[in-house]
């Protein structure tokens, strides 16, 4: 491949990769600034669907270790990186986002529990007992009697506050590594 077509499939790629990777940051601040995080997990599987559909960064990777693996390997890093984000928040038959490629996700489709003797339900269940929920307490969990942990907060707060931060904070931090490189 001669050197003035290399560039300019390096400039498309990257052009492409840069509007993908702005939305992709677009929706990772909503995301954060969502107070219920049982929407916030449903939202996050909603929208990194699309790209665990297709595959995600993969072809990115691909094309930029071919085009400049030596100068690109800060990036390709990166993106490697937010390829195993989608990777883990991604569709599974057994895991909590249970919906098949290109199925909408809908709090239906969605499984939380299986913690602290909790059973998996869907997403719509546990927000449709939301205040039952706030005042099931589990003393047996609770270090401060002042501050007993409720059903809500196992289910909100540690287990889809936990997966949301996790993934949004660690998505937004590679889209920075990425461009910083």
């Amino acid at each position: 491949m001669n050197l003035i077509k290399c560039f300019f499939i390096k400039a498309k790629i990257l052009s492409k990769l840069n509007r993908k990777l702005e939305k992709l940051e677009e929706e990772m601040l909503a995301i954060r600034g969502i107070d219920n995080k049982v929407e916030a997990l449903v939202k996050l599987f909603q929208v990194i669907a699309p790209f665990y559909d297709e595959d995600g960064f993969s072809q990115e990777i691909s094309l930029l270790a071919r085009i400049a693996p030596q100068k690109k390997r800060k990036q390709i890093e990166a993106l490697r990186i937010l390829q195993m984000h989608i990777k883990n928040v991604g569709r599974s038959e057994h895991g909590m986002n249970r919906t098949t490629k290109g199925e909408p996700i809908t709090l239906e489709k969605v499984y939380l529990g299986g913690i602290y003797g909790l059973w998996t339900k869907t997403a719509d269940y546990w927000l449709s007992k939301k205040e039952q929920l706030e005042k099931d307490f589990h003393e047996n969990l609770t270090k401060n009697p002042e501050r007993p942990i409720s059903t809500w907060y196992l289910i909100n707060d540690y287990q889809c506050g936990s997966i949301v931060k996790s993934c949004v904070e660690g998505i937004l931090s590679e889209i920075k590594n990425f461009r910083a490189a």
